[in-house]
């Protein structure tokens, strides 16, 4: 299976990739091992992965609270799971009006 653009998008009058779009070896994205890197961080501390993620965001009402609180054992009373319990955000102003007001990025492709 092949992600990424159709064959007849993205290349130029030569009929190749920009470097700048499909970036080293005509890949796009992190590598392999970086994912794999980010994956085993978030298993292994998810607090502060997440927390890490998380102060890229603008918040309208920070976590008043504890990050991430949760239980998986039914022994020890309900299964749950809190993530920034009690915080709230705009998610359009932060994928799409801090990119092109903030960040002078509003005449680049987010995603093909």
């Amino acid at each position: 299976m092949r992600w990424g653009l159709p064959r007849e998008r993205g290349r130029s009058s030569s009929g190749s990739r920009g470097q700048e779009e499909a970036g080293a070896g005509g890949r796009r994205g992190v590598g392999l091992g970086r994912y794999r890197e980010l994956h085993r961080r978030s298993v292994e501390g998810p607090r502060e992965f997440w927390g890490d993620i998380a102060k890229g965001f603008y918040w309208k009402t920070p976590c008043p609270g504890p990050f991430l609180q949760y239980n998986f054992d039914v022994t020890k009373g309900k299964v749950f799971i809190e993530w920034m319990k009690g915080a709230t955000t705009n998610i359009c102003y932060n994928v799409l009006d801090r990119n092109v007001y903030e960040k002078k990025i509003g005449d680049k492709v987010a995603f093909y």
